[in-house]
């Protein structure tokens, strides 16, 4: 950070960290081991180095919706899966709070995983970041598991533990949210705004930074090239999701001070090729690795050239 400080304004400590609390071993508390390790470095950035960028890490969060508003359950597991995603590290890093108690309540969770912090250790995690970052690509319906939340609770084993929310992107009528993808975004521009006004209004940042967004169309790498090339789908995403950040500031006061799209050019997406979330393809069997911009790359620009 020293080498880069006069030329990097924006920095991340943490890539997604809150959705390693599950695979936490019994024996380290690995979340909070994340928080304090982050305080350290933003508190070594700002008081030892003493420059004057700006310090965040990055969540992972496709918001929960209850499957049926009207059911308390399913409304109940939607703020469940949010305080599991997002309040394990948002409430003392931006609020100054414990972690949920939902967590704290959870059966081993509060025995082996994640114990309480500590008032000095609020003091020192709370305030260490300058914006909020994420990565917001779609959203889904959360309802109970079907034993029901207390018995999974109890059962560290269940799959479903330790949120024991299930989650789906079938509505409650049999269709899907919105149009699939081959990964876990969709198009459902409905619920991005209002994933940023929970954000928002939960947790109050002085600003959000959306740090990954993007859609890998379905079976795209089994397309002819000319297909793969008018990816329209990846553009009514962009589009969509780009219209309703505008309406959430413009019209909900919220302070969006950028977007980054993933991703600029297909790659080798958590070991496989399938998911192609690129607006520019590469040609794998050409040993020059020869590129093609796709049609969504212009539509992307066009997008900020006519609105910002």
């Amino acid at each position: 950070m020293a080498r880069y400080a006069d030329r990097v304004p924006y920095w991340v400590t943490f890539n997604e960290p809150n959705i390693a609390v599950q695979f936490t071993l019994p024996s380290y508390d690995g979340l909070t081991a994340f928080l304090l390790a982050h305080a350290d470095v933003y508190r070594w950035y700002k008081d030892v180095l003493g420059d004057t960028g700006k310090i965040t890490m990055k969540f992972a969060n496709n918001l929960a919706v209850p499957l049926d508003p009207g059911n308390l359950d399913d409304v109940a597991a939607s703020y469940r899966y949010q305080d599991f995603i997002l309040g394990i590290m948002s409430n003392p890093l931006f609020l100054g709070e414990q972690f949920p108690e939902v967590v704290l309540n959870t059966p081993k969770m509060n025995t082996t995983l994640t114990k309480s912090l500590t008032d000095e250790q609020l003091t020192h995690i709370n305030g260490t970041m300058d914006y909020w970052a994420f990565d917001p690509y779609g959203a889904q319906y959360a309802t109970n598991p079907p034993g029901g939340y207390e018995a999974c609770a109890a059962n560290s084993s269940d799959p479903l533990w330790p949120s024991c929310v299930t989650l789906t992107t079938i509505q409650a009528n049999g269709w899907a949210m919105g149009a699939i993808s081959e990964g876990g975004a969709l198009i459902a521009p409905s619920y991005v705004r209002e994933q940023f006004g929970f954000v928002w209004n939960t947790y109050r940042p002085s600003g959000i930074m959306v740090t990954e967004f993007g859609f890998p169309q379905l079976a795209d790498a089994e397309t002819s090239h000319d297909a793969q090339r008018y990816d329209f789908e990846r553009t009514m995403y962009y589009q969509n999701f780009l219209t309703e950040t505008l309406r959430a500031i413009h019209e909900d006061g919220v302070n969006v001070i950028g977007a980054l799209a993933w991703s600029w050019i297909d790659n080798n997406e958590f070991g496989s090729f399938e998911a192609q979330y690129g607006m520019m393809g590469v040609n794998r069997s050409d040993p020059g690795l020869a590129r093609w911009v796709k049609r969504s790359f212009f539509d992307y620009v066009d997008f900020f050239q006519s609105h910002i």
